[in-house]
């Protein structure tokens, strides 16, 4: 009876009937669809942080974001005499290794702080920087300072001097490059946590614990390809040479390594000029369960220090 009914009302307003189908269609549809998005960028977000944080990390700690005007940028000193002089033009190529821009460190000991923590199966330092390298030619300013600019012969002594002709890629003038490349300083023997942990060895060999100390380098296999580096070439990182030994690429498809170059951390603070700082420790849980325990309890030893898990980078990074 109840069947018989429902089938006359429904043959009976076969225009609502066919509305009303057309809605709930659509409206399934769309929840499908909404989900297999949600779900899509969840997965894509989770293997775009692990080349960030690593695999099986579950917080980082890092120093607070420094203010506006500390730190600046950096900074070449060319003193007298620096560079190569030829025909009236300096050439000058200098590289520095410093701390990246808006950043701030923490004392290396955090570490062990951390480390100490109920719940801590493991923890790592890393020192995150940026070398940038000043390369170009310059005006002899000696001549300059001698009433004589560049080319300007004999017969110019006691006219007014003029500016260099060509500007500021002509003769006398000025040209000059700044290239820049990403470097992370990581423990040699810490493998196993932290954005080392999210790559590959793609040739070569990885770090080893001897490699403290040591000038030798691993790079992102894209980069070394752009570069046209391979193993057993040389890249040199504030001035120094470093001995490529392996290079490295993400284990994610959709997601880059950390850094362009990496180094064994006590080599990457030398080359910087820094004492023994890090710019974050990852830190690696007993169990998933123990991860906002944890948390609370970084947050309450280390104030000043910002406590990150995968969840709050993720609304960081998605807004979502």
């Amino acid at each position: 009876m109840y069947w018989t009914m429902l089938r006359r009302e429904l043959l009976g307003r076969k225009r609502q009937t066919a509305i009303v189908a057309a809605g709930l269609a659509v409206a399934i549809a769309l929840v499908i669809v909404v989900s297999s998005l949600a779900a899509g960028i969840r997965s894509a977000q989770s293997d775009a942080l692990a080349s960030v944080y690593g695999v099986g990390t579950d917080l980082t700690v890092s120093g607070a974001a420094a203010a506006p005007g500390e730190g600046g940028g950096p900074r070449f000193e060319f003193g007298q005499g620096a560079g190569e002089t030829s025909d009236g033009t300096t050439k000058l190529d200098q590289s520095t290794l410093s701390v990246q821009m808006g950043r701030s460190t923490l004392p290396a000991d955090t570490v062990q702080t951390v480390s100490a923590i109920d719940g801590v199966a493991a923890a790592t330092g890393v020192l995150s920087l940026n070398n940038i390298t000043f390369s170009g030619e310059m005006p002899d300013f000696s001549q300059m300072s001698q009433g004589q600019m560049p080319g300007q012969g004999e017969s110019g002594q006691g006219e007014t001097a003029g500016p260099p002709s060509g500007g500021f890629d002509g003769a006398g003038g000025s040209a000059f490059d700044l290239n820049s490349f990403s470097v992370l300083g990581i423990d040699p023997t810490a493998s196993d946590i932290g954005p080392i942990s999210a790559t590959t060895l793609a040739d070569g060999r990885a770090f080893q614990a001897s490699d403290a100390g040591s000038n030798v380098a691993l790079l992102d296999e894209s980069y070394a390809s752009s570069k046209d580096l391979s193993v057993g070439d040389t890249i040199s990182v504030a001035g120094t040479e470093m001995k490529i030994i392996g290079t490295l690429a993400s284990t994610s498809g959709e997601a880059e390594t950390a850094a362009n170059v990496y180094l064994p951390i006590d080599v990457a603070r030398s080359l910087a000029g820094l004492e023994d700082v890090v710019s974050a420790v990852y830190v690696s849980a007993d169990s998933a369960t123990d991860i906002a325990s944890v948390q609370e309890q970084l947050e309450t030893a280390l104030p000043d220090a910002t406590v990150s898990s995968q969840a709050d980078l993720a609304q960081q990074v998605s807004g979502s």
